[in-house]
């Protein structure tokens, strides 16, 4: 069966939408079929246009088969084989990118001490090992960049003529410049003849010559290809479509945002007067305009913006005949414009559209026509930070698919959000979409396209974290961050339930930082040792497993971590399993290796971590040993066989993973989030442009200073511009938005809430409405959302605001609690419902001190205070005052019964070495004077804890503590009662407490700080309540305070306070904060000194009150909001005024250095 006969030629179709020019595209390709086993070569410039294309061809068609869609570059490098013939052309080229940099790894060492290369001798000169690495890419990179689109300077530096040819005559290279051609030259020097022949500029003058020449090519080309969707393109490929034409059909579906000819419109002077230009002017010659009044007759965005696919029109208009490509097709035209007029009531987005497609100047002479109202097509949003920008987005899409613009249903899937960045917004975009599960009605389904592999797996980055170990601390959240890992974890047998066990126990037995003494050593920090590594805290687990608790010599270096034991034990080898292989891929990765044997090393090193179970981690490693095995097969190409240190390995082997995959999917079924990439014009329903921040968009693109495109005077039409890149995109994301266009920008500072510019390009566009609609329309169309989501302004009629957060939603107000009277508080008398609460001592203590805290946490279930770390990731280098308080508790909680005034020193010393042998003192002489203090301080402690309960036994009852109440039951018992001895007295209560507990004046008398004794006082009410009385003695780090015995009355008096106080605190937040009450209490007066301690700090110690109790600020952020209802006053009095009456009548005897400094 003959062929179907196909008239051959290039046409360029030109259209202002996609749509259009698929439908068209689609009516040529059914009424000109190809044979049907032959495939449709479809050329287009990105991922997300093919999925595009492959979905309106099926559309069309009822399905998409033998359609080859498919990038530029893979389509002219097989071209060039099909025309010159496979044993022409290999099958990659020879000066790829990939084996480029590794000719230049081979080559720069050698010739860079030519004079010629002076310039770039001293970038090589540096310590950091990567630096050649570094300069190879980039001038790899710049080099792929002159194939491309200065292919003439590399034949003429080939055949020794160092000059840069322009359309004006070719410029001689500067001398500063001219390594650039000799190193091309030696370059070339390395390949083999026919090697040399298949570089690109030779291949593609080569194609060329054929193709024009008559001859038919080598093998059988394509016999049509269609190029869809591309505003720009290097000459290159037009040329050699151009060269095909004469043997193919080349079909050009070409987005043109103007019917018009617009070619002039930014400088006006050049006319193409030829016959062949397929566009008619609109009104006038611009050529015949002066360049003062250009402006007059383009629309502003057009001009401002349309630069590139201004010039990509002009070069196409040297290779594109209308009128030719009409006669041989028998077409009656090549434009597939829409003819929507303008008129009033069409929405602003639409307008902005045709204006452009009809060239309408943006002038006063051209008004716009009236908006519809409402009219949502172009709305701007302003936040303060991009989670915020993401919130807002977030109900404004919901508002959407509720109520869709245009009238017809609105679907996710119609839905794409551009911003400059991905990588840096994904994590924003996974914690707010992500937030709701499916069976949520706010649940939006997403998909986040253009991010790299190392981006979104957590194996790579933990790949990328073993091959950086040489020159890593390795803190111990680097050790949890990679047991987390879910491959690694199932490797090593470490289950879910069992992550939270081990990293308690890393953190308990003393792991800080470095895997052993030898890695410390190998950082430069071998005087550090070995304690605080990973091997130390290893050593103090595997000990206590062994031991059992049993005592070990006190002067052993490595104490027994006791909590290691039971079936949980089998986690601590599999922390010596993960020790094992970090340590030993840390002495492989000291020494260089050639690419193969690296090769080696990483396979051991992924088998050995990482035990893959689902699909994205099977596709993690198969794009690790896809990347390792492309490596191998460039430096096998470029002949590298040297050996390379373990950075240069490393930025090799992962390189091509940060770049986004070819195969990842651009839409998924749901809001699509990706990246401003050139060439996306893909329509969508609703388009949302995000972090439009000035600064950020248009995007810098830093030029290197070799690069010679770059200089001025050398650009020519078609070059690649990050500038104007930024605007073309800006332009293509304003005309494929079909129903409403978003823009949203952090528009104000999250510190003081001043107001931050948009980008340079918004502005324009804002400028641009302004001046078609009037001052202000803009400023109209913009909403300031708060600075969080919780803000009033959401939940206030008449604000123009709203969220469907309702979470965040204030509670229903409840009633305001009336001050307290003169007789004090009084518990309600209806009991609720829910059982009586039993209460113990240590719950009331906490109460007492954090009010507000303990309403949260125990009622609420809220906890706001900031997550423990549980450890840290570096060494101690002093003790601070909570690390002191901490370990003196410890050393203070357990004493031994027998000691003595004797055995005082001894016990000390032993505590304090236990301390240091647990990792627990700094390193070195720092911790040896802190061991020093330390023990100085608790002998101290313990020798006036002896010198109280002398003549005491320890075997007195303990007091039972039991007292009902409607709402409450408080019930305890106050236990570690020492007997006196041959007396009639009150049984002992020795409370040892880490921290000082009174002020000292200058000649060391001690006043007893309340604050400090409100457990003391708490023990001491109770036990008198119950009518047993007790002599309470606090000894602290600074004074022994003497407690008075209270009578039984006033003991329950005050006790039945607390408990109504506790009653309160639990119906609502109690505005009680120790510190504020008892500064309250003397004058009973405000004064400006408690309202800096609470609001700023103060006598504090610089932090304020408020901010010490995250739950505390939130409720009562000042001290006017604490004193607003008025309870404060009235509970203060009641709770606190017995206090500093029972304070007021204990002794206080200052101990310690501070009595001899005094």
């Amino acid at each position: 069966m003959p062929e179907p006969s196909l008239p051959t030629g290039l046409v360029a179709l030109h259209g202002n939408r996609a749509e259009t020019l698929a439908d068209t595209l689609t009516a040529w390709l059914q009424r000109q079929p190809l044979a049907p086993l032959e495939s449709e070569v479809v050329l287009v410039q990105s991922n997300g246009m093919a999925e595009w294309v492959k979905i309106a061809l099926a559309r069309q068609s009822g399905v998409c088969a033998a359609a080859q869609v498919e990038l530029p570059s893979r389509f002219m490098w097989r071209t060039c084989r099909q025309v010159l013939g496979p044993d022409q052309v290999p099958r990659e080229s020879p000066l790829d990118k990939l084996p480029l940099t590794w000719r230049l790894m081979d080559l720069l060492p050698r010739c860079v001490d030519a004079a010629v290369f002076a310039p770039v001798r001293g970038f090589l000169q540096g310590d950091e090992p990567d630096r050649l690495l570094q300069l190879a890419s980039r001038l790899a990179d710049l080099f792929d960049q002159y194939q491309i689109y200065r292919p003439d300077w590399l034949l003429d530096w080939a055949a020794g003529e160092d000059v840069c040819r322009q359309p004006a005559g070719a410029q001689p290279l500067q001398a500063e410049q001219a390594w650039q051609a000799e190193l091309w030259r030696r370059v070339l020097a390395t390949l083999t003849p026919s090697e040399r022949a298949a570089t690109r500029p030779a291949l593609h003058q080569r194609v060329l010559a054929h193709l024009r020449s008559g001859q038919p090519p080598a093998q059988p080309v394509a016999r049509r290809v269609s190029v869809f969707g591309m505003s720009h393109m290097p000459v290159q490929l037009l040329e050699l479509l151009a060269a095909l034409a004469d043997h193919s059909q080349i079909l050009l579906a070409v987005p043109n945002p103007c019917r018009y000819h617009w070619g002039e419109i930014m400088d006006g002077r050049e006319w193409l007067r030829s016959q062949r230009r397929r566009q008619k002017d609109k009104d006038q010659p611009l050529a015949d305009v002066g360049l003062a009044q250009m402006h007059l007759h383009a629309p502003t965005l057009l001009a401002g913006w349309g630069r590139q696919g201004r010039d990509f029109v002009r070069m196409l208009d040297a290779f594109d005949d209308a009128q030719a490509a009409c006669e041989r097709m028998q077409l009656p035209t090549l434009d597939f414009f829409d003819d929507a007029p303008i008129t009033s009531g069409t929405p602003m987005l639409a307008q902005l559209q045709r204006r452009i497609r009809d060239l309408v100047p943006s002038t006063a002479g051209h008004p716009a026509q009236p908006l519809p109202e409402p009219d949502g097509s172009v709305l701007f949003r302003v936040a303060h930070s991009p989670v915020r920008e993401l919130e807002v987005l977030h109900d404004q899409l919901l508002d959407w698919f509720a109520q869709p613009p245009g009238g017809k249903a609105l679907s996710p899937r119609d839905v794409v959000v551009m911003v400059p960045d991905i990588e840096r917004m994904a994590p924003a975009i996974e914690a707010v979409f992500g937030q709701y599960p499916r069976g949520d009605a706010r649940h939006i389904p997403y998909a986040i396209a253009d991010l790299g592999a190392q981006a979104t797996s957590p194996l790579i980055h933990a790949v990328q974290w073993l091959l950086a170990l040489p020159q890593e601390r390795v803190h111990m959240s680097d050790l949890v961050a990679l047991l987390e890992v879910p491959a690694l974890a199932r490797r090593l047998g470490v289950h879910e339930e069992g992550l939270p066990v081990l990293t308690r126990w890393m953190a308990g037995s003393g792991i800080r930082w470095g895997l052993s003494g030898e890695h410390r050593a190998g950082l430069g920090l071998e005087a550090c040792g070995d304690v605080n590594s990973a091997l130390f805290g290893l050593q103090r687990m595997l000990m206590g497993y062994a031991c059992g608790g049993d005592p070990v010599p006190l002067d052993s270096a490595v104490m027994p971590y006791d909590e290691v034991g039971g079936l949980d034990a089998e986690l601590a080898g599999s922390l010596a399993q993960l020790l094992q292989v970090l340590i030993d891929w840390w002495q492989q990765a000291q020494q260089a290796a050639t690419p193969s044997e690296w090769a080696a090393r990483a396979r051991v090193l992924l088998a050995q971590c990482f035990q893959a179970q689902t699909d994205a981690e099977r596709q993690a490693l198969q794009a690790l040993m896809q990347a390792l095995d492309d490596w191998l097969r460039a430096c096998d190409g470029a002949g590298f066989e040297q050996s390379v240190p373990v950075q240069v390995a490393r930025e090799a082997w992962l390189q091509t993973l940060r770049m986004p995959r070819l195969e990842q999917r651009f839409r998924a079924g749901g809001v699509t989030f990706c990246t401003l990439m050139p060439m996306r014009a893909i329509p969508f329903r609703v388009v949302c442009l995000l972090g439009m921040n000035y600064g950020d968009y248009p995007r810098r693109a830093p030029q290197a200073d070799f690069d010679l495109m770059a200089l001025p005077g050398m650009a020519r039409p078609g070059d690649r511009s990050r500038r104007d890149d930024d605007r073309q995109l800006m332009l293509e994301a304003l005309l494929s938005a079909r129903d409403a266009l978003y823009v949203s920008w952090c528009g104000r500072s999250v510190r003081d809430n001043s107001e931050q510019p948009p980008s340079v390009l918004v502005a324009q566009l804002r400028d641009e409405i302004d001046l078609l609609w009037g001052q202000d329309t803009a400023k109209a169309r913009t909403v300031v959302h708060p600075l969080q989501p919780f803000g009033s302004a959401y939940f206030t009629q008449g604000s123009g605001l709203a969220t469907y957060a309702h979470e965040w939603a204030p509670a229903e107000p409840a009633g305001a609690a009336k001050a307290l009277g003169a007789a004090g508080p009084t518990v309600h008398d209806a009991a609720d419902a829910a059982p009586v609460p039993v209460l113990t001592l240590a719950q009331l203590a906490r109460f007492l001190r954090r009010p507000v805290g303990t309403y949260f946490r125990d009622r609420l279930q809220v906890h706001l205070d900031p997550p423990e770390t549980g450890w840290l990731d570096q060494e101690l280098f002093a003790l601070a005052g909570l690390d002191h308080y901490g370990l003196l508790s410890d050393a203070l909680a357990q004493l031994p019964a027998d000691l003595s005034s004797e055995t005082v020193p001894v016990h000390a010393q032993s505590v304090v070495q236990r301390l240091r042998a647990s990792g627990a003192l700094p390193l070195a002489g720092v911790g040896q004077l802190e061991a020093e203090q330390l023990q100085a301080l608790l002998q101290t402690v313990l020798q006036a804890a002896l010198a109280e309960r002398a003549g005491h036994a320890p075997d007195a009852p303990r007091v039972l503590v039991d007292w009902p109440l409607a709402q409450v039951h408080l019930h305890d018992a106050v236990a570690g009662l020492w007997q006196p001895q041959g007396r009639a007295q009150a049984p002992l209560l020795l409370l040892l407490r880490a921290s000082g507990i009174a002020r000292l004046n200058a000649r060391g008398q001690a006043t007893p700080q309340p604050d400090k004794l409100i457990d003391a006082w708490l023990l001491s009410l109770a036990t008198s309540a119950m009518g047993q009385p007790t002599r309470v003695v606090v000894v602290g780090r600074n004074a022994v305070v003497r407690a008075p015995l209270w009578p039984q009355a006033q003991a329950q008096a005050a006790l039945q306070i607390l408990l109504q106080a506790w009653c309160e605190g639990m119906r609502s937040p109690l505005p009680l904060p120790p510190a504020i009450a008892l500064a309250w209490l003397p004058e009973k007066e405000v004064t400006d000194a408690m309202r800096e301690a609470y609001e700023e700090g103060g006598f504090l110690g610089g932090t304020s009150v408020a901010r010490q109790d995250p739950a505390l600020h939130r409720c009562y952020p000042t001290l006017e909001s604490l004193l607003a209802d008025g309870r404060f006053e009235a509970w203060a009095a009641a709770v606190y005024e017995p206090l500093l009456a029972w304070v007021a009548q204990c002794e206080a005897e200052a101990i310690g250095d501070e009595v001899e400094a005094a």
